[in-house]
């Protein structure tokens, strides 16, 4: 399950002050010059909602026993998240750090610690004019790199996912579907091009997702994560 907290935020509203209309006594008589209308005036007012974020994530076996606890930080304004600690029942130290570094809004970097602090992987991430991700290089603890995955876009929609060795030799392919805007299914495929498998989405009325299911290659099911939603959030996985 995930607890969620809270993020203040602000917008400015313009407000327009209607004029009121004149008495019978302020009429003024035949003949006379029309007086001048009273342009309406605008004021500005600040108004502060606050945005609910994950901040800790409890991930549990079937039977209910915890696996890890992972707490994520924000910097002040919460626009970005800035570093998630995984601990375990079993260990009073982290067994793992992860901290994301930014251009703008646009996630350039993350890197990821063991329990003893040392680096043991980072990515590097991408992007096209339109803010989409389009590349991502996995290096390991020595900046060696382990994998590349690219992506391509038509529309703003993802279209394919390409994972690559480190010398660019083509590992898997997946290509995205869709039923209007949502993301309907993914085929998966080898090296090769060889089919591997397919995964359906499905959706709520509200249009947020509520299952993922998993079929091999001959169309057998292989396995289903099913989500609860409060409030239009993921809350459990």
């Amino acid at each position: 399950m995930k607890r969620l907290g809270l993020a203040a935020a602000t917008i400015i509203l313009a407000v327009a002050c209607v004029s009121q209309p004149a008495s019978p006594e302020s009429e003024p008589s035949a003949g006379a010059p029309a007086p001048a209308i009273k342009e309406p005036v605008r004021k500005e007012r600040t108004e502060t909602y606050q945005t609910p974020v994950p901040v800790t994530e409890t991930i549990m076996f079937a039977d209910g026993i915890i696996d890890r606890v992972i707490t994520l930080t924000y910097d002040e304004g919460y626009t970005h998240l800035l570093s998630t600690t995984t601990k375990t029942p079993s260990a009073t130290e982290p067994v793992e750090r992860s901290t994301f570094e930014y251009s703008g809004d646009a996630l350039t970097g993350k890197s990821t610690y063991g329990k003893d602090g040392t680096l043991q992987a980072s990515s590097e991430y991408e992007y096209q004019d339109g803010g989409q991700l389009v590349r991502e290089t996995i290096r390991d603890g020595k900046g060696v790199v382990q994998s590349i995955s690219e992506w391509t876009w038509d529309n703003g929609r993802k279209s394919t996912w390409r994972v690559l060795s480190s010398t660019g030799l083509v590992l898997a392919t997946t290509e995205y579907f869709y039923e209007g805007d949502s993301m309907a299914s993914a085929k998966l495929f080898d090296g090769s091009g060889v089919p591997k498998g397919t995964v359906q989405y499905a959706y709520g009325t509200d249009e947020h997702p509520v299952s993922v299911e998993y079929f091999s290659a001959s169309g057998a099911s292989d396995g289903r994560i099913e989500y609860t939603l409060e409030r239009g959030l993921v809350v459990t996985e």
